[in-house]
């Protein structure tokens, strides 16, 4: 049993422990600071001990005292607030988004007419008192994430539109959707820095969050098993190398579908102001072995009504992409030669998966620069052919750091899920080892840690 299926197994097995969890109840108190919540009844602890009277305001002030203690219920069960996440609310937010926001404004386009089923997916939207809690905390304590989980939700209704999903099943999808990341507000706040860098521990906590936001919907007892099960879904990919349970195909069900791919678009539109569109339509063309092909149609169609403002334009000069190209060039020999390192029969060992896993990883990855005319070979061929085009030149650099992410994004799940290989006892783990430390030197990152507790392993 992996880690990962550990953490949901034990999640699984002690759901209550969400009553008492000490970053949600910070996130709580924290926002009780400047917007009054109040106790709608009076708070106890699992012993029977009054923690607080009903009409009570909250504080971080009793922030240690509901630590010390196990509640005998679901704290956002008691709590109320003004100005909370209501369907009112998430309505006014979609009409400010389609028309602040590039992604927004591109779905009002698009849709046209049919932009008013995403205000009838709220609409018809089951939202118990403990939801809207919840994303009153996110609103307040993590605004770009609840922007985030808004705007994936647009995108989620748009696609179940686009696939002939009912009002009802919108609705639901579209709870799915604004509850998917619910599980962050159970994460220690250093992830929101980022300048942070990520302790093992603590990327094992952020895998699980769809397993923590997974409980959560369960716990409301409102909604289907689908719609658990798509938040549950919402990072795997078709291929297997999404988490938490590393799914694959038919596996992952339609609704997870959904979610996996309106949760990078949404992703791709807040993290790049320059050129989100043509950079995550790259992406997507790069790795359709890992969405749905009917959906990513949906999504590409999309795409193609974004019109890149010129002033973003970009220019590069061939130095700086022989540069890129360079590195991922370096990055495939490094794992040649790595390769050659190992023992016969390699894959059967102990410790081989995470050969198999990289090597899988690497072949899909030539594979499809190859397809697209981009490998490093085919690339430095043609080079000089593109110097006074700027717009290719442009295209060349989207594509060798999108692979380069996806070699960066290799060698952090082999680390989370392998960490054995940070102290190679055997020449396997050992030319891993020296594989993974060539690539984050090429690629310009820190040295790998000198060790790592088992127990990290995602």
């Amino acid at each position: 049993m992996n880690s990962a299926t550990a953490d949901a197994a034990s999640l699984l097995l002690n759901a209550s422990s969400l009553h008492n969890d000490a970053h949600f109840l910070r996130a709580v108190t924290g926002m009780a600071d400047s917007q009054e919540v109040v106790a709608d009844s009076a708070i106890y602890s699992e012993s029977g001990i009054k923690l607080l009277d009903k009409g009570g305001r909250i504080d971080s002030r009793l922030y240690e005292q509901l630590i010390q203690h196990r509640l005998a219920t679901s704290i956002d069960e008691q709590l109320s607030t003004r100005n909370a996440v209501d369907r009112a609310c998430l309505e006014a937010q979609v009409l400010l988004l389609s028309g602040s926001t590039p992604l927004g404004q591109l779905l009002a386009q698009h849709m046209g007419e049919r932009h008013h089923l995403l205000l009838e997916a709220l609409r018809h939207l089951k939202w118990p008192q403990p939801a809207s809690f919840k994303m009153t905390v996110m609103r307040h304590q993590m605004p770009e994430l609840f922007e985030h989980s808004v705007l994936m939700m647009m995108v989620a209704v748009f696609l179940g539109v686009q696939q002939g999903m009912e009002p009802a099943e919108c609705a639901d999808l579209a709870a799915a959707a604004l509850l998917h990341d619910v599980g962050m507000l159970y994460m220690p706040p250093n992830w929101l820095n980022p300048r942070h860098k990520l302790t093992p521990q603590e990327h094992r906590q952020l895998a699980a969050h769809s397993i923590t936001a997974m409980l959560v919907v369960q716990g409301a007892k409102v909604y289907p098993q689908a719609v658990a099960d798509a938040v549950l879904e919402h990072h795997e990919r078709l291929d297997g190398s999404g988490y938490p349970r590393h799914t694959k195909g038919d596996e992952v069900g339609p609704w997870g579908r959904i979610l996996m791919l309106a949760e990078v678009v949404s992703a791709f539109y807040s993290k790049f102001s320059d050129m989100p569109a043509q950079r995550l339509s790259l992406m997507l063309r790069m790795n359709h072995s890992r969405f749905d092909a009917a959906l990513t149609q949906h999504v590409f169609a999309l795409l193609a009504q974004a019109v890149p403002a010129a002033a973003t334009a970009v220019t590069h000069t061939s130095a700086e992409v022989r540069e890129v190209i360079a590195t991922l060039g370096a990055v495939f020999q490094h794992w040649t030669a790595c390769k050659r390192k190992f023992p016969s029969q390699w894959q059967a060992l102990p410790g081989g998966r995470a050969g198999v896993y990289v090597d899988l990883r690497m072949q899909a990855l030539e594979k499809s620069l190859a397809e697209s005319g981009s490998h490093p070979r085919q690339q430095a061929d043609w080079l000089r052919m593109f110097e006074e085009d700027p717009s290719s030149m442009g295209e060349l650099v989207l594509i060798n750091k999108e692979a380069l992410w996806q070699v960066n994004n290799c060698i952090e799940a082999c680390v989370r899920r392998w960490p054995q290989l940070l102290q190679p006892r055997t020449t396997f783990d050992a030319a891993m080892h020296d594989w993974l430390q060539s690539c984050r030197t090429v690629l310009g990152h820190a040295a790998l840690p000198a060790a790592v507790n088992a127990d990290a392993a995602i």
